[in-house]
């Protein structure tokens, strides 16, 4: 019997479980393969999702952030400081002060199109180099860039309106003087990051940075008088400079100080090294004539002469190789009153001759003219004299050479000799406490060399400088300036005059000095003594100085001799209001 087909059934149901199980695997692969794909996709999602987040959370960013400010260019600002402190005149006028003003940078790798950027800005910029300009735009890598600093609002307001990408404006701090030159030596000036360079800017930087004011002793009014009346000076005798100092006599403190040429502090940079030299705090000059005041002072003082003493001026003095000669000989005995009158320098060293140096310099150190002389201005020079101090140089230095001091040395000795005798430290900073005014002369002979002052105005050369009504007092100074080849130069002189007023009782003392003037200008009593009036004359007003004629004539019938000069002399000054030269 055949069992092939039982055998041909279980095959087939072998097969059919074979053919089952591989349906199985394969569905099972199928399967997870499905699932893997599946988590692929999640995943590359995921990943997607996470980069699109960090993009949009960047873009926000971006949006968010200060538009002139892009993060790359932070560390390239400068932090905004605090703002600088104001400087004010003895009566709270304002002399400088800090604004708040636009200056326009680029961000580079922001901008489109260089070289229209460029040429837009420039069109309202016309400081700014356009082709440099769109150089510096295309630089892609760069993310700052000034284009131009301190612009006005107007142009900023323009440059916004062209809406130009990478283009945006910072706040920064600008300086201005709102009284422009009229104290521009005292003053300074800044640069373009805020730090003071010279004058008081330079010399209370920390404290003006810190935010905190300076408060001056100046008076504006007398310091534009002052500056009004160099300027007179300045041009009618096409000088090479003119400057001037006024102190309050009972105080020291410095009332007005200007020089020309000068400058403009809102342009610190225009000006030249000429214009910002400050010569009555750095400059040292051999004064001349105006020395003869401390001469006969000590003279009175040392009981070596007196008003009336007579001293031989006949003829030249020799002193070893060297000759002592008057620029205006009268060639006669003179009293010791004419010798000042007259300016006599034969007159002069005798008198120093008779008291010696060691007592003259002693006399000097009292004056404050041997020692540096700090009023807060970082312009300051020491005095010059010779460290030998012989017999020639007592001599020479009696009239004025041979010595070289600051005009401000000068003025506060001469404030010294003509007002009480005690010797004040001038002052310019208002919180500067006064120094303990220091005695040199006595009142007698403090009334003495008052005297002289006022002879020399009504009877010497110091005649240009009267005013009428008022007592005044004073000394003018001629002194050939020194020659760079050695000696002294006969064409080129620095001339002065220095006086009070009014003269019983000193409110101010004030120098006038102007340097190489032109022929027919080159003495003190030609062109200083004018500048003098002048600035009296305007100042009479601000001070309530009320003219006394009267009082005045009866002054010069005082000095011996004159008589009816008085009258005259007054008489023919014009009103106040004008000015005579």
């Amino acid at each position: 019997m055949v069992k092939t087909p039982a055998k041909n059934k279980k095959y087939t149901q072998r097969r059919r479980v074979k053919v089952r199980a591989e349906q199985g695997y394969v569905k099972r692969q199928q399967q997870d393969s499905c699932a893997h794909l599946r988590m692929r996709a999640m995943l590359t999602l995921f990943v997607l999702c996470l980069g699109f987040s960090s993009i949009g959370l960047q873009l926000g960013h971006v949006a968010l952030a200060p538009a002139q400010e892009p993060r790359a260019s932070i560390r390239d600002l400068p932090p905004v400081p605090t703002k600088r402190g104001d400087i004010y005149d003895a009566h709270g006028q304002l002399l400088a002060t800090t604004l708040e003003v636009p200056s326009v940078y680029a961000d580079p790798k922001r901008v489109l199109d260089a070289e229209e950027t460029a040429e837009k800005l420039a069109g309202i910029l016309p400081q700014v180099n356009q082709k440099r300009l769109s150089k510096i735009l295309g630089n892609n890598k760069r993310r700052f860039a000034w284009v131009q600093r301190q612009i006005t609002p107007e142009q900023a307001f323009q440059i916004n309106t062209l809406g130009l990408p990478g283009i945006s404006f910072r706040y920064e701090q600008v300086r201005v003087y709102p009284q422009r030159r009229l104290a521009a030596h005292v003053l300074g000036g800044i640069n373009v990051d805020g730090r003071g360079l010279a004058g008081v800017e330079s010399s209370f930087d920390e404290k003006l940075m810190k935010g905190k004011d300076v408060h001056l002793t100046l008076d504006s009014r007398l310091q534009e008088q002052l500056r009004e009346s160099l300027a007179e000076a300045y041009e009618e005798s096409s000088a090479k400079g003119a400057w001037g100092i006024v102190l309050d006599a009972r105080t020291g403190d410095i009332r007005a100080m200007a020089s020309l040429p000068d400058y403009d502090p809102n342009h610190y940079g225009n000006a030249s090294n000429a214009e910002k030299f400050n010569p009555m705090t750095f400059g040292r000059y051999e004064m001349g004539s105006t020395f003869k005041l401390f001469t006969l002072a000590q003279g009175l003082a040392e009981g070596v002469v007196t008003p009336e003493s007579e001293v031989d001026c006949r003829k030249p003095l020799k002193i070893g190789k060297y000759t002592i000669r008057d620029y205006h000989a009268k060639k006669r005995v003179l009293t010791a009153t004419e010798v000042l009158r007259y300016s006599s320098n034969i007159g002069a060293a005798q008198i120093a001759d008779a008291f010696g140096g060691d007592q003259q310099r002693a006399f000097f150190s009292q004056l404050g003219l041997l020692e540096p002389l700090d009023v807060g201005l970082p312009e300051m020079i020491a005095p010059s004299y010779p460290a030998n101090w012989g017999r020639v140089h007592t001599i020479t230095m009696s009239f004025g050479h041979g010595i070289a001091v600051t005009p401000l040395q000068l003025a506060a000795a001469v404030a010294t000799v003509s007002t009480d005798g005690h010797y004040r430290r001038p002052r310019l900073i208002a919180d500067w406490s006064h120094d303990k005014p220091r005695p040199v002369l006595g009142a007698n002979t403090v009334a003495q060399v008052k005297e002289l002052m006022r002879d020399v105005v009504i009877n010497g050369s110091g005649r240009k400088a009267q005013v009428a009504g008022l007592d005044i007092g004073g000394k003018t100074g001629t002194a050939e300036k020194v020659s760079r080849k050695g000696g002294y130069s006969e064409s080129k002189n620095l001339v002065s005059f220095v006086g009070a007023v009014p003269l019983d009782k000193p409110e101010l003392v004030t120098l006038i000095m102007v340097d190489e003037p032109k022929k027919g200008y080159e003495t003190g009593g030609r062109i200083a003594g004018p500048a003098f009036q002048s600035f009296v004359r305007r100042s009479m007003p601000l001070l309530a100085m009320a003219p006394q004629p009267q009082q005045a004539v009866q002054v010069a019938r005082k000095q011996g001799g004159i008589k009816k000069q008085g009258e005259r002399i007054y008489a023919s000054i014009q009103p106040i209001g004008t000015t005579t030269r």
